[in-house]
């Protein structure tokens, strides 16, 4: 189940930006047939992605919410255009065990790249094999990682969940407009709304940063927006290894006196038989919960 809700969640990224997609899943314990850069070291380019020598080129991986470009430079510092050229990257996210190949297509710029939405996986470590054909003589193979910091979109959605202007749900009139009040965050449905939260802002906060979460059950709690930076201190839920907010609004359970997020109801279970386990796996994550 849990393999076929990460492929599922993935494939419909794909489909959702219509752009590349996802090939196919391999196992991230394969043997690679290839030789990683070396990314160690690795170096800014001019468009803000890391730097690395790849044979006789550098390349720069350049990875934002909408998609991977990589951009290829001689020795003089001199871009490649990519025309003819085609690759591929395997990426992964954060600790999950499966890796999922996107195509590389030219683009108009000169550089490679492939549009998948990534908001949704904001905050989680990317691991990406690429592989570029057409440039050099040889492939040009190398190891890449990125991380997209903040909290995503998708995620503060599935806390908040509604308007709080109209009320109506978040996502039913478009891509849901997002007001930033210092360190806190407000959607609203429609760009109508936006100048009433921005005219007097603290009402809203309130209400939202403050409610209680709703009981779903004996000891698990509806995660809420006062939630959203531990959930993407977190990451990942420790039962499932899928990402928190991947499947609707997170939940939050009292485990020994601190708050572990999961990413749904039917965790509670095995959280419960086994909470220790759970949170030594958090904590060789580097993840320290929070008080309950």
């Amino acid at each position: 189940m849990k393999n076929a809700h990460w492929l599922n969640w993935m494939i419909a990224l794909g489909i959702a930006l219509g752009v590349g997609g996802v090939m196919r899943a391999q196992d991230a314990h394969t043997e690679h047939a290839h030789e990683h850069g070396d990314h160690s070291h690795a170096q800014k380019g001019p468009n803000g992605g890391d730097l690395q020598q790849v044979a006789n080129y550098r390349v720069e991986t350049v990875v934002q919410p909408k998609g991977i470009m990589c951009i290829v430079y001689d020795e003089k510092g001199k871009m490649v255009p990519a025309r003819g050229a085609q690759g591929t990257v395997r990426l992964r996210v954060g600790q999950n065990p499966k890796s999922y190949d996107l195509a590389l297509q030219p683009l108009q710029n000169g550089a490679l790249g492939v549009g998948v939405d990534l908001s949704k996986v904001i905050g989680h470590p990317l691991h990406m094999d690429v592989t570029i054909d057409g440039v050099g003589a040889e492939p040009l193979q190398f190891h890449a990682m990125a991380e997209l910091g903040g909290v995503s979109d998708a995620l503060l959605i599935s806390l908040q969940k509604t308007c709080p202007v109209s009320g109506k749900p978040l996502g039913s009139m478009g891509a849901p407009p997002k007001i930033q009040v210092g360190d806190k965050a407000l959607l609203v449905c429609c760009a109508g709304c936006t100048a009433k939260v921005q005219a007097n802002p603290e009402p809203y906060l309130a209400k939202y940063y403050s409610v209680a979460g709703k009981e779903v059950r004996p000891g698990v709690v509806e995660a809420t927006l006062a939630d959203a930076k531990a959930i993407a201190d977190q990451k990942m839920c420790p039962v499932m290894d899928e990402p928190l907010g991947g499947m609707g609004a997170p939940m939050k359970v009292n485990v020994a006196g601190k708050v572990v997020y999961i990413c749904c109801v039917g965790c509670a279970k095995k959280l419960a038989a086994e909470p220790q386990k759970y949170l030594a796996k958090l904590a060789e994550q580097g993840v320290q919960p929070p008080q309950f």
